[in-house]
């Protein structure tokens, strides 16, 4: 091999030189997914949030409709819901960034506390407005399972915090944002079922159920995906070149 040839050459084809892991190969892809999904979900939360915000100007216009009655009679825990709500969207997706994490502990920490909080106070809220939802007794008990299940799923997140078993902690943490981010798939399912020209009672009945159930499917499928490096964590210096006359080992799983 001349030299002109041996400089086209990849450096991974060189003689002596291991061909570049899979795993190592498909990291770049794996991080853009999870950028790319990171940032729909936070524009998503953010666009809900502000959507939500309308409640505080207390005009009954932006109220649900057949609800105006009820809500403007349970003005306090509606408030509740929706602040804590508000908050709870806004404040959760930092909460999964390991960059961040590792670079501000302190500031994870507070903010943390901040989200379990309104997390939970989001599902009192819901809690004492569920008896009064359209649609019962359907709609009524699924968002009384809703709220249940989000005050389950923060206190679970915070106590595993406490006792330092932070992989457990990550589980439900992801758990408890997934449930708060049903205020996100609501608001697609409602519109949806409005554009096929399904009955309203139907549509608001499965909007009770549906929407936290498919986040909670999607939430235990990325809590059950093999572990990955972090986006941002630097990949390890690679060693020097293996002794490709040894016999190789049983393939490791990436």
């Amino acid at each position: 091999m001349n030299p002109s040839t041996a400089d086209r050459v990849p450096p991974a084809d060189l003689p002596g030189r291991s061909p570049r892991p899979r795993a190592d190969r498909a990291r770049p892809v794996r991080s853009l997914r999870r950028r790319t999904g990171w940032a729909v979900m936070t524009l998503l939360a953010a666009a809900t949030a502000l959507l939500s915000s309308r409640y505080f100007t207390l005009d009954q216009d932006t109220f649900l409709d057949g609800q105006q009655a009820v809500y403007t009679a349970h003005l306090a825990p509606l408030l509740l819901h929706i602040g804590a709500g508000v908050l709870a969207l806004l404040l959760g997706p930092w909460q999964f960034l390991p960059g961040w994490r590792a670079r501000h502990p302190g500031a994870h920490r507070w903010t943390g506390r901040a989200y379990l909080v309104s997390a939970a106070l989001t599902g009192v809220g819901g809690l004492l407005l569920a008896p009064r939802a359209l649609v019962p007794p359907v709609a009524p008990v699924g968002f009384a399972v809703l709220g249940g299940l989000t005050l389950a799923a923060s206190a679970a997140a915070h106590r595993t915090a406490r006792a330092r078993r932070f992989d457990r902690h990550r589980r439900w943490a992801i758990r408890s944002y997934a449930l708060i981010l049903t205020a996100v798939t609501l608001r697609i399912w409602l519109p949806l079922f409005d554009a096929v020209g399904a009955e309203f009672d139907t549509a608001y009945a499965g909007a009770a159920w549906a929407p936290w159930l498919i986040n909670l499917l999607v939430a235990e499928y990325l809590i059950g995906r093999p572990a990955a490096a972090p986006a941002d964590t630097p990949a390890a210096p690679e060693g020097p070149p293996p002794d490709v006359s040894a016999p190789a080992g049983p393939p490791g799983r990436p």
